[in-house]
């Protein structure tokens, strides 16, 4: 059982509601998208999602404020899980007998310029996969 760490990179001078995707990224390969981009796990991990900014100033924060379960079978024990701490980030175990399980599921953040709130909620459909 280990934990397992989700990194979102956004670049929080220019991500937008109509460019998210091109704003951010989880650091995979070029050629696969965010909603391609596929996270291993085992049965007793601890996903945590957290996010971090790609561009200066360091004074710019992402916050995941919520990863909801969209699709496939939930490994989680709860649908929606809400983020917590500064910068927040969300945690969760992956629960007993989902081995072989895939799920879609939505990451909301929020971005911080300093302490200007850059535009609304942001939101990415990543996958999720149990080895078996």
């Amino acid at each position: 059982m280990a934990d397992v760490i989700v990194t979102l990179h956004v670049d929080t001078s220019k991500i937008s509601e109509k460019n998210v995707d091109s704003c951010s990224n989880f650091g995979q390969e070029p050629g696969i998208s965010n909603e391609d981009f596929s996270t291993l796990a085992k049965v007793g991990d601890t996903i945590i999602w957290k996010g971090v900014s790609s561009s200066t100033p360091e004074t710019d924060i992402v916050n995941i404020t919520k990863v909801h379960h969209h699709s496939g079978n939930n490994v989680f024990k709860e649908d929606n899980m809400k983020g917590h701490g500064h910068p927040e980030k969300v945690s969760a175990a992956v629960k007993k007998d989902t081995n072989g399980n895939h799920e879609t599921y939505t990451l909301f953040f929020t971005v911080y310029n300093g302490e200007k709130k850059r535009g609304g909620q942001y939101h990415i459909d990543p996958k999720l996969a149990i080895n078996p």
